[in-house]
């Protein structure tokens, strides 16, 4: 038995990449590297299909590529999938390299397979020098500690059982074998970055160390403990520093203040809701500037406010309208219940309860969020004042005042800021013959 077999299936079994009932589909372009991991798959009698993809851009030779790996697969016995694509079609209309649409359109491939035929795993015939390339491509292109522990052995379903080994001890074991591939002349290209790192940077980094393989293992090794790390950590600062908000979290500017390395902690807070660090710099910048600044991902959007961060879901920023008739009980708005009833009561000063004189009442009511020119008369006070005023001298956040449910008038007249404050006009006096109790119920666990 040659070692790299034994090893293979140590391998394999140290990172428990195949369970016993396992069926893989293997990724196999007919190169070297796939051609060497499917015939150890075959000596080592584990269960597989092979898959193909034809990209369609070297014409013929894509063609024989095609037709080499059929023949594999016939000569190992396992079924074949293969698909054709028209790849500089595809990177043209979605604007992206053609080497990133082959990516999107050979795993999407895969993964359709895997689920049509039951397949629990899909093999990739990447191995340590592929590992090295990208840790260099990584940080070429700038990258996080995420960038520096190269190739995952196993991400998701998709298993990379070549990882122990060098391309030198693939080519030893193909030459042992005398095993038949196919050359993919675009390898030879440098026109593609990942040909340049290996056919120039490479050689000249193994010229000062030679056992440079083994070198980026252990870094590798230890970039990928250091990560586990650091991910265990930034989880402690998210839950000392982001708090639950109606709508997402708010994140204490004084407390993001007080901590180490606030570039960084906050940039590894924020990655996963789709802010890079050059918008957690010019968040960082704006901390101590006017309110109000906003970012925008994906997903999500940024806001500072006087003492807070906001981190909230996207969305179209909507003036939600409901209307509340007279033998209404009760309505429920966004994440609240308003409730109505005629009362003798009238002693409750709880901000969340509104006693009102039930003759100045116009139905039908309406409750809505706040909208720009909203003004009316607090309870107390003689003048008018705009609802925008009323908010920032309470300090209410910049995001919250949306959230806020407004019980207006038919006649346009607001009866009160629901949760804050009454309007001065509609309160009870000794005149009043009936009361109209409003409370407002917060639903939201």
């Amino acid at each position: 038995m040659l070692w790299q077999l034994k090893s293979f299936q140590d391998f394999i079994k140290s990172e428990s990449l195949i369970g016993p009932k396992d069926t893989v589909l293997l990724a196999v372009s007919g190169g070297k590297d796939s051609v060497a991991m499917a015939h150890l798959f075959k000596q080592a009698n584990f269960s597989f299909a092979i898959a193909h993809c034809n990209f369609q851009l070297r014409g013929t030779e894509s063609d024989h590529d095609e037709q080499f790996v059929a023949q594999l697969a016939k000569t190992l016995e396992v079924p074949f999938h293969v698909t054709s694509f028209n790849t500089l079609a595809y990177a043209d209309e979605h604007k992206i390299s053609t080497q990133m649409a082959a990516r999107d359109l050979r795993y999407r491939f895969f993964e359709e397979i895997k689920s049509a035929f039951n397949y629990q795993k899909i093999a990739v015939a990447q191995h340590q020098n592929d590992a090295i390339e990208t840790v260099i491509l990584n940080l070429t292109r700038g990258t996080g500690i995420a960038g520096l522990h190269g190739i995952k052995t196993e991400r998701q379903n998709i298993i990379r059982p070549l990882m122990l080994f060098k391309r030198e001890d693939i080519d030893a074991y193909i030459t042992a074998n005398k095993l038949d591939f196919v050359e993919d002349s675009s390898n030879s290209s440098t026109k593609y970055i990942r040909n340049k790192i290996r056919h120039q940077i490479i050689p000249v980094m193994k010229e000062i160390n030679p056992s440079l393989e083994d070198t980026f293992q252990k870094n590798i090794a230890y970039f990928s403990d250091l990560e586990a790390f650091l991910k265990a950590s930034i989880q402690e600062y998210k839950q000392k520093l982001f708090q639950k908000h109606p709508k997402g979290y708010q994140i204490s500017i004084q407390k993001l203040k007080q901590i180490p390395a606030v570039q960084f902690i906050l940039t590894e807070l924020l990655l996963p809701y789709g802010f890079n660090s050059t918008t957690v710099t010019d968040v960082i910048l704006g901390l101590d500037k006017e309110s109000g600044k906003t970012f925008f991902g994906k997903d999500y959007v940024l806001l500072i406010d006087r003492a807070y961060i906001f981190l909230q879901k996207t969305q179209q920023e909507q003036h939600t309208e409901l209307i509340l008739n007279k033998d209404d009980l009760m309505l429920y708005f966004q994440d609240f219940i308003i409730t109505q009833e005629i009362t003798d009561s009238r002693f409750n000063r709880h901000p969340n309860i509104a006693f009102i004189d039930t003759e100045k009442l116009k139905y039908p009511l309406t409750l809505r969020t706040w909208q720009e020119g909203d003004k009316f008369m607090p309870l107390g006070m003689k003048g008018f004042k705009k609802l925008s005023d009323f908010f920032i001298s309470l300090k209410i956040p910049l995001m919250q005042k949306h959230l806020i449910p407004v019980l207006v008038n038919a006649d346009g007249n607001i009866i009160w800021i629901a949760g804050y404050r009454l309007d001065e006009r509609f309160k009870i006096t000794t005149d009043t013959k009936k009361i109209t109790k409003f409370e407002l119920k917060n639903i939201k666990p």
